[in-house]
């Protein structure tokens, strides 16, 4: 797999980003880079999209459930679109349907690295992700860093260039 890099302004990423904002349920969602975040924090959702910009990483966003939940399960599982190099992704934020969608992403796409995160975690969420083959689980005593390495290093592994 090779991954796309941005321009030093970072335009393909801020492309990619305003390609979510603002967009009618009504219309499907698209995934524009080589990385999709999935985060619905605000303050997060900027700081990891810089994080991924800064390691030059070209980065498309879904902040809602919902939006995530069809992209994960239509678009993208049946092959209308192009599967993202790395799926990153709050674990919580997505529920039941969300998680089982990225269940079945994994399982016909298992070349496709994903990191699920989450500050916050329950018996049955852990039980519901550890079913997700090939997924990397961060819990609340990750850092900003400790995510940014395994990114880099999960890239780095499939000979993405970075």
């Amino acid at each position: 797999m090779q991954a796309s890099t941005v321009n030093q302004q970072g335009g393909s990423s801020r492309a990619g980003r305003a390609m979510f904002r603002g967009e009618s349920r009504k219309r499907p969602v698209a995934f524009h880079g080589q990385v999709l975040l999935i985060e619905n924090l605000k303050e997060r959702r900027h700081l990891l999209c810089d994080m991924l910009t800064h390691e030059r990483f070209e980065v498309g966003v879904v902040e809602d459930a919902r939006d995530a939940i069809q992209l994960l399960a239509g678009a993208l599982l049946s092959g209308q679109r192009q599967v993202p190099e790395l799926i990153l992704c709050n674990a919580r934020m997505l529920g039941d349907a969300g998680l089982a969608a990225l269940e079945r992403l994994c399982a016909s796409n298992p070349d496709v690295p994903v990191i699920l995160y989450s500050p916050f975690t329950n018996p049955r969420l852990r039980e519901q992700l550890a079913r997700i083959p090939g997924a990397w689980f961060m819990d609340h005593s990750a850092g900003l860093e400790d995510l940014r390495s395994t990114v880099v290093s999960l890239a780095s592994s499939r000979q993405t260039r970075v």
